[in-house]
């Protein structure tokens, strides 16, 4: 097990923002994805960006509000935003500042979703 914590990562200034990669953590070159901690301080917003790689941005601190392709979204702490690739997006934190736990992978190294045709209906 390990235990990765924000607050003991080695933050860097990219995109507008401090980003702490996963790459800093010995041990962990061999797992499936990418991640990276982010904090985007109060009152600033992120450069716009685009990739390849799906996204998935966990919000674990603060209210962020993410543009998606000019699409507008809140998204306060306990919010996971799943980014498809292509899509451009901004993260804008209000006046507190906003972390997030940011997971990434390119699609063909994602499995394929299981078969759940027969399970009824998702629920709303």
């Amino acid at each position: 097990m390990w235990k990765l914590t924000m607050g003991e990562a080695q933050l860097n200034a990219e995109y507008g923002i401090h980003i702490g990669r996963w790459s800093q953590y010995a041990g962990l070159h061999t797992l499936p994805f990418d991640a990276m901690w982010c904090r985007v301080p109060a009152n600033s917003f992120t450069t716009p960006d685009r990739h390849p790689e799906f996204e998935l941005a966990v919000v674990v601190g603060g209210d962020a509000k993410f543009t998606v392709d000019g699409d507008v979204v809140a998204a306060p702490a306990g919010t996971a935003m799943l980014l498809t690739p292509g899509e451009e997006h901004v993260i804008h934190a209000g006046t507190e500042p906003v972390s997030i736990l940011s997971i990434y992978w390119l699609p063909e190294e994602s499995p394929a979703a299981p078969d759940t045709s027969d399970r009824g209906e998702p629920l709303r």
